[in-house]
């Protein structure tokens, strides 16, 4: 089967002047103190059919699309993650997950590749497998889900896609985490150090309500449009979209449960 690749940002934008990638750079530093730098325009995560405009397989009553469950630009504690996504589409469909390891020019070693799944409405997650090795802290990596409408037309697919990285634990956060009794507990704490891979994690290994997981996507969101509202042109747009997604999400997950 043909690998699936991301967007056209990641390969198709030739290098930009050495000047305009030395503001770049500067601005990056500045803004992304503690999460990962953005990536540039070779390694840029979107949420979009590789066609550039389809949003879901099927026709569907909102306008909900693929959208991973996690900042653009985000970080874990975890070496073994859980992915998060939400499925627009009421039919089932195959998907592909992949993962890669982030470098500056782009995609590099291939992690995961066209690991198969099928679709559901709604939440989905996938648990990084034990049989792989296991991801490296201080290392970025570019997760990425495919949505396949048609396996014999790949223009058709859907792409959704983030940057991470695996980051040491802070101190305190263990601490607290020791003395956490619930599932929730846990999810809360990593919810409030920005962790959101791992405070999703924590959801899948207990009983939590929908509540909760939809509060967790609420602050999503709002930590999205908190960072962008300091950025500036692609960055800016990249997070301001992916709030938006988001909210279309929670919607459909707040209608879902009425």
């Amino acid at each position: 089967m043909t690998k699936r690749y991301s967007s056209k940002h990641y390969w198709a934008i030739k290098l930009l002047p050495s000047l305009i990638i030395l503001s770049y750079i500067v601005v990056v530093n500045i803004v992304f103190a503690t999460p990962p730098k953005g990536p540039t325009e070779r390694t840029r995560p979107v949420n979009t059919g590789s066609n550039g405009h389809r949003t879901a397989c099927s026709r569907t009553k909102g306008k909900e699309t693929l959208t991973v469950l996690s900042p653009i630009y985000g970080k874990t504690v975890s070496t073994r993650p859980v992915f998060s996504w939400f499925v627009p589409d009421t039919e089932s469909y195959p998907m592909e997950i992949y993962l890669y390891e982030y470098t500056e020019k782009g995609k590099g070693e291939e992690i995961l590749a066209e690991i198969p799944l099928q679709s559901k409405l709604g939440i989905m997650n996938y648990t990084f497998p034990q049989e792989k090795v296991a991801l490296s802290v201080g290392k970025k990596y570019i997760w990425q889900i495919v949505l396949m409408c048609d396996k014999n037309n790949p223009i058709k697919d859907v792409i959704a896609e983030a940057v991470f990285e695996v980051v040491d634990i802070p101190a305190s956060l263990n601490s607290q985490l020791k003395r956490a009794k619930t599932n929730r507990e846990r999810s809360e704490l990593y919810a409030q150090f920005g962790f959101w891979y791992d405070a999703f994690a924590e959801i899948n290994n207990g009983s939590i309500n929908t509540e909760f997981s939809i509060s967790l996507l609420e602050r999503i969101r709002q930590s999205e449009i908190n960072t962008a509202s300091v950025l500036q042109g692609r960055d800016k747009k990249d997070l301001e979209e992916q709030a938006v997604r988001l909210e279309l999400v929670i919607s459909a997950e707040k209608a879902r449960q009425k």
